[in-house]
Formats: C-alpha cells, sequence, structure tokens
C-alpha cells in the first residue's frame, strides 16, 4: 500500500513542478532578436510596450523628458552568432502636446 501512495505522490509532484517550470518560463518572455525587438517597441505608448514585451527589469527616470525601461537578457544579436545581450534599453521620450511618452529609441548592450 505505501508503495501506492508513494508513487501517486511522487506523480503529483511531477506534475505541481512541471506547472511551476512553465510559468516561471513564461513570466519571463520569449527571447527576441534585436530587429524583433525594436519592431514590437518602435512609436509604441509605455503601456503598449508593457503589454507587448512585459515589465522592465529596471525604469529610469532622472531625465525631466525622458524615461528608460531596461530589460535584462531578452535579446539576441544575430549578427554576432545568437549572442545574448546582457540588457535591452527602450528609451521613452515626451511626444506631443498630451505629454504622453512615446518609444523613439531602442539600444543593445
Amino acid at each position: 500500500m505505501s508503495g501506492a501512495v508513494s508513487s501517486a505522490f511522487f506523480r503529483r509532484v511531477a506534475a505541481v513542478t512541471g506547472v511551476a517550470a512553465c510559468l516561471v518560463i513564461a513570466g519571463c518572455g520569449e527571447p527576441l532578436s534585436r530587429d524583433d525587438f525594436a519592431a514590437r517597441v518602435k512609436d509604441k505608448s509605455d503601456t503598449e510596450v508593457a503589454k507587448v514585451i512585459g515589465k522592465p527589469a529596471a525604469v529610469d527616470t532622472t531625465a525631466p523628458d525622458q524615461v528608460t525601461w531596461t530589460y535584462t537578457s531578452r535579446t539576441f544579436n544575430i549578427e554576432d552568432g545568437n549572442k545574448f545581450d546582457s540588457k535591452a534599453l527602450v528609451v521613452f521620450s515626451k511626444a506631443g502636446s498630451n505629454g504622453g511618452f512615446r518609444a523613439t529609441d531602442v539600444k543593445f548592450e
């Protein structure tokens, strides 16, 4: 009887572990090439970028007319053998009279 309990227990633990791993991986977002990443964020609002790419690892608001979002290990450089970039920076600048921010530049480090 204890063999059946152990077997069922281990199957449940394996199932829960599998689901947890999927959730963790999904939360990280898919890796994107530099071109794909830039195309998805360019000229988008901060709300649109957060919806498409996800929340950044860091936000820099020290400049009054500019906000920089930093994503870590989300992009890769096809021209450099698909090597991952340590950072992708999305620079938002004020656009228009409504004072909203739009992604105006993308930098990779």
